[in-house]
């Protein structure tokens, strides 16, 4: 079973022997990865997946509780 958005999101915040920086990285796959599903999706590549835009808003929740920006995610991103 696949493991969801959230409760990674929860273990790459909570865990203490990572810093911010190894955090933010970690947090970045993730969006990097979310917004690649996304994109596949836009371009007929694979079935577009519920859920979808609340991974994304999750993880920009947690990028931004470590003090950073989330990336553009306009129309001319996809």
């Amino acid at each position: 079973m696949p493991t969801s958005i959230k409760s990674r999101i929860e273990e790459i915040l909570g865990d203490g022997s990572h810093g911010r920086a190894a955090k933010v990285s970690k947090l970045r796959q993730l969006e990097t990865d979310a917004l690649a599903r996304q994109r596949a999706g836009t371009e007929g590549m694979s079935p577009k997946t519920p859920g979808e835009g609340d991974d994304l808003k999750q993880i920009e929740i947690a990028l931004r509780s470590l003090g950073e920006d989330a990336v553009d995610q306009g129309p001319a991103s996809l």
